[in-house]
C-alpha cells in the first residue's frame, strides 16, 4: 500500500512540475503571438494559439507547416523580426523600403504598409503572400535586390526624440497599456549606417497611474521608457534626458531617478494648474516630444545608405 502512494505521488510530482514548465513555454509564445499580430493586423486576434498561428503562417507565406506552437512562433517571431546575418528581418527591409521611398516609417498594419508600396510601384495591390510580396517590392527598388548591412555600435550618449502619438491622460490611462510614440528623426551612426527610422513605432508601457483626488491632488502617469528598439530588433537602453524643450519641466514633472531609470512622472511639479492639468487630471497633448539619450554602447545592425541631405 505504501508502495502504491509513493508511486503515486511521484507521478503527481512529475505531472506538477511538467506544469510548471509548461507555462513560461505557453507565455513566451502567447508574448510572441500579441507582437505579431499587432505588427501584422493592428490588433490581437481571437483563438486559439495553434489557429493564430496557422493565419499568422498563411497570409505571410500562403502555406501551413507540421511545426509544434513553439518552434512556429519562434521561427515566424525571427522571421518578421529578427533575421539573420545573410538575410535582414521582414521588419528592417519593409522599413528600409519606407524609408527609402517616403522618407519614414509609415503607420498601420503591415497589409496596409504594403499595399501603400504596391500602389507607388504599379497603382494596384498584389494579392501574393505578404511575405513574397515584399520580396518582390524589394527586388523592384533595391538594385539587385540586396540591402546591405553593416554592424556597428550606438554610442552611450547618443541623443534622439521621441513623440507622442495619442494624447495621455491620467483620468482614462490605465496600468499596463502600450503608449503610442515613434522615433522623430532617423538615427544614423558613422553618417551612413541608418540603425533607427523616422516614424519607427515604439511602444513604452504605463507603469502606474494616480487619478485626481479630493483637496486638489492632482493625477499623474508613470511611463516607463527605459529601452528603444532598433532596426534588427535589438533593445537599446536609454534614459529620459529632458522633456522637450516646447513643454517645461514644471509642468511635465520628472520623477527622482528619471535620468538613470527611463522612468518619467507625467504630472505638475509645485503648484497645480500647469498647462497639462485639467481639471486636476494631467493631460499630454499628441506631438509632445521627449528627449532621449542612451545609457551604454549597444552593437547593432543597420542599413547602409548614403545620408539623406
Amino acid at each position: 500500500m505504501k508502495q502504491r502512494y509513493l508511486i503515486v505521488a511521484i507521478l503527481l510530482a512529475a505531472c506538477f512540475c511538467s506544469l510548471l514548465k509548461a507555462e513560461p513555454v505557453d507565455q513566451e509564445v502567447r508574448m510572441k503571438i500579441s507582437r505579431m499580430e499587432r505588427y501584422i493586423y493592428g490588433a490581437e486576434q481571437d483563438a486559439s494559439n495553434s489557429n493564430r498561428l496557422k493565419q499568422i503562417e498563411e497570409d505571410l507565406f500562403g502555406r501551413n507547416t507540421g511545426q509544434s506552437d513553439s518552434e512556429k512562433a519562434k521561427y515566424l517571431h525571427d522571421f518578421i523580426f529578427v533575421g539573420s546575418n545573410q538575410n535582414p528581418s521582414l521588419d528592417m527591409k519593409l522599413s528600409y523600403l519606407e524609408w527609402k521611398l517616403f522618407n519614414t516609417t509609415i503607420e498601420g498594419s503591415l497589409e496596409e504598409r504594403l499595399a501603400k508600396i504596391d500602389k507607388y510601384i504599379t497603382g494596384i495591390p498584389s494579392n501574393e503572400a505578404m511575405a513574397f510580396r515584399l520580396e518582390q517590392q524589394v527586388h523592384v527598388i533595391i538594385e539587385n535586390g540586396l540591402i546591405s548591412t553593416h554592424k556597428v555600435t550606438i554610442p552611450a550618449g547618443t541623443k534622439l526624440k521621441v513623440k507622442l502619438k495619442k494624447k495621455l491622460s491620467s483620468k482614462t490611462a490605465k496600468k499596463g497599456d502600450l503608449v503610442p510614440m515613434v522615433i522623430a528623426d532617423d538615427v544614423f551612426i558613422n553618417d551612413s549606417i541608418l540603425v533607427m527610422t523616422k516614424g519607427g513605432i515604439i511602444s513604452p508601457t504605463i507603469k502606474s497611474v494616480r487619478r485626481s483626488g479630493r483637496f486638489g491632488r492632482t493625477g499623474y502617469i508613470n511611463l516607463d521608457l527605459s529601452n528603444l528598439e532598433t532596426m534588427d530588433s535589438t533593445l537599446v537602453k536609454v534614459s529620459i534626458d529632458d522633456a522637450g524643450e516646447k513643454y517645461d519641466k514644471k509642468k511635465i514633472g520628472m520623477a527622482a531617478g528619471a535620468s538613470a531609470l527611463g522612468f518619467v512622472v507625467l504630472g505638475p511639479i509645485g503648484l497645480a494648474g500647469g498647462a497639462f492639468v485639467k481639471g486636476g487630471e494631467i493631460e499630454i497633448p499628441v506631438g509632445a516630444e521627449f528627449d532621449i539619450v542612451t545609457r551604454e554602447d549597444c552593437k547593432v545592425t543597420g542599413v547602409s545608405v548614403p545620408k539623406k541631405n
